[in-house]
C-alpha cells in the first residue's frame, strides 16, 4: 500500500469513527476524528460536512457553518450540503434563510423529501398550516415511508379541523408499524 493509500485508508477509518461517535451523542470525540481525518485528506469535502453536523448537534454554530461553506466550495452540487446548511439557520431560529436552502435544494432535487419535510416544519411554526400541509403531502408523496412527515401530516391535518385527513395520515404510520405517541421529533 502506497504512503497516500495509507492516509486516504485512515482518513476513511477515522470519518467512520466520527460518524460512529456522532451516533452515540460524543460530538466533541467525533469533531476530534473528523479532524484528525482532515489533517490527512484536506480535500474530502464529506469529511467537512461530517464535522459540520458534529459541530451543529454539539451548538458550535459558527464552525457548523464554515464548515458546511468548505464542504460546498468543494463540492457545490451536493444537495445534502444544501439541506444541511438549511437545518443549521434552523437551529438558530432563522427561518428565511433556512426556507431559502431548502430551497436551493429543492431546485437542485425537488424529490428530496426531507427538504419539504422541513419546509414544511418552518411554515407550521409560522401558523401556515395550509403550505405546511402541501409540503408534508409532497414529503409523504415522494418517500411513503417517510415516518416523521406523516406525524407531521397528521398534526398538521388537526390543526386544521380535518379528521379524515389527520386518520389517513395516522392509518399510514400504523401501516409502517409506528404509533403517534412514539415519535419524539413531532413538531
Amino acid at each position: 500500500m502506497s504512503e497516500n493509500e495509507a492516509g486516504r485508508h485512515a482518513a476513511v477509518s477515522l470519518n467512520l469513527k466520527g460518524i460512529r461517535l456522532t451516533d452515540k451523542g460524543d460530538y466533541e470525540g467525533a469533531i476530534l476524528a473528523f479532524t484528525e481525518a482532515l489533517a490527512l485528506e484536506p480535500d474530502m469535502a464529506g469529511l467537512y460536512f461530517n464535522r459540520a453536523e458534529a459541530e451543529r448537534l454539539h451548538g458550535d454554530f459558527d464552525k457548523a457553518r464554515a464548515d458546511l461553506d468548505e464542504a460546498m466550495k468543494r463540492s457545490p452540487g451536493e444537495v445534502d450540503y444544501q439541506h444541511a446548511r438549511g437545518l443549521l439557520a434552523y437551529d438558530e431560529d432563522d427561518y428565511d434563510t433556512a426556507l431559502a436552502f431548502y430551497g436551493k435544494t429543492l431546485e437542485m432535487n425537488p424529490g428530496y423529501s426531507p427538504a419539504w419535510n422541513d419546509k414544511g416544519v418552518i411554515h407550521f411554526r409560522k401558523d401556515d398550516f395550509r403550505t405546511a400541509r402541501t409540503c408534508f403531502e409532497k414529503a409523504v408523496t415522494l418517500d411513503p415511508e417517510f415516518s416523521e412527515a406523516w406525524f407531521n401530516l397528521a398534526d398538521t391535518c388537526d390543526e386544521l379541523g380535518l379528521p379524515r385527513e389527520r386518520a389517513k395520515a395516522l392509518a399510514a404510520l400504523e401501516a409502517l408499524g409506528q404509533r403517534p405517541e412514539a415519535n419524539e421529533d413531532r413538531l
